[in-house]
């Protein structure tokens, strides 16, 4: 398994095997990531004669280290992000600063509540607690799971198969 990207995906995958855990966690994480640009798009930052937001720029740096990573699944992620950042833009003006406080903090916690739940069936603990790269590469795995999936990036594969383990 060559690259870094390809090990850390390894890792990921291996604490990621149930079909349960899975499922929680291609709901909690988008849903973790867009209550993060939730909140930052109230951070209006001036950037020349203009203005830009902290889910912009913050979205924009995640977007090329994933690309830094790997290209095709940074590309991919460069879209997912896209939607979700416009989506939190809207979503944050049109709630004012409080509402947006209020949604944000209630997205974040039913995230992570998934993916403790998600943990809970697979009967390990997540990667993150061992790894706190892995908390960048889990949106990552998503993708690149899905682009295996389609028949997109079969060099993935291998890294991402395990053998089944024994649920909860």
């Amino acid at each position: 398994m060559g690259s870094f990207f390809v090990r850390q995906l390894a890792s990921y995958a291996a604490v990621h095997r149930d079909p349960r855990n899975k499922l929680t966690h291609f709901i909690g994480i988008p849903t973790i990531v867009f209550s993060l640009l939730l909140v930052l798009a109230l951070w209006h930052i001036p950037a020349g004669g203009m203005v830009i937001t902290g889910a912009l720029l913050v979205g924009a740096l995640a977007v090329l280290g994933w690309m830094a990573l790997d290209l095709g699944v940074g590309l991919a992620m460069a879209i997912v992000m896209a939607v979700l950042w416009l989506a939190a833009e809207g979503l944050a003006a049109a709630l004012g600063p409080a509402g947006t406080w209020i949604a944000s903090g209630a997205l974040f916690v039913g995230g992570w509540i998934l993916q403790f739940l998600g943990h809970h069936y697979e009967g390990r603990r997540p990667a993150l607690l061992d790894n706190l790269f892995q908390a960048f590469i889990g949106p990552m795995f998503l993708v690149a799971e899905a682009m295996v999936v389609l028949g997109w990036r079969r060099d993935l594969q291998a890294a991402m198969t395990h053998t089944a383990v024994t649920p909860r």
